[in-house]
């Protein structure tokens, strides 16, 4: 089956992250028709954002910043998502950060406070959201997508780079 550009038109999409893969699925959903919710932790890399995609008006386009780690901020943006739109489609969960540690220390050196913020964002960010997600889909759509980014440390361990491999794990097995 292929997808078709009227496949997206006028579907209501959420994505995570604005800078890499979430920019470049922004991009392509916008492309094809589709109305878009963009949250991110950096409200520059918003309007960068949002400054890509040549027809964004406030009517097709709405731009929040959001902690995905903080269920209530992640509720709160689904609701506005909602409400703005009338319903969700679907979902690009892109959101994600590496730490400082990536790949220069070992497990023994890994700071508490990193080890949490990763946990919080990578982790527990992706479920926020698609439990989020999965009751406004459920409540207005009935039917729709959610699209989680991993990583190949969700697969495979790297030495040193024990914290961001565990969330990415995590990410895998929701």
């Amino acid at each position: 089956m292929s997808l078709s550009s009227s496949s997206f038109k006028d579907k209501v999409y959420t994505i995570t992250g604005l800078s890499g893969i979430g920019l470049a699925v922004a991009r392509q959903l916008h492309a094809q028709g589709a109305r878009l919710s963009l949250a991110d932790i950096s409200d520059s890399a918003l309007q960068h954002a949002r400054a890509q995609l040549p027809s964004a008006t406030d009517e097709n386009v709405l731009t929040r910043v959001v902690d995905v780690g903080s269920r209530s901020s992640v509720e709160e943006w689904i609701d506005d998502t909602v409400r703005h739109f009338g319903r969700l489609d679907g979902a690009a969960n892109m959101a994600g950060m590496i730490g400082s540690k990536h790949g220069t220390g070992s497990l023994l050196e890994q700071d508490d406070a990193e080890w949490d913020m990763l946990l919080r964002v990578n982790l527990s960010g992706v479920m926020y959201c698609m439990r989020a997600q999965i009751r406004s889909i459920q409540g207005t759509s009935k039917t729709g997508s959610i699209v989680n980014a991993a990583s190949i440390q969700g697969l495979r361990g790297f030495a040193l780079h024990a914290a961001y491999s565990a969330t990415k794990h995590g990410v895998v097995g929701l």
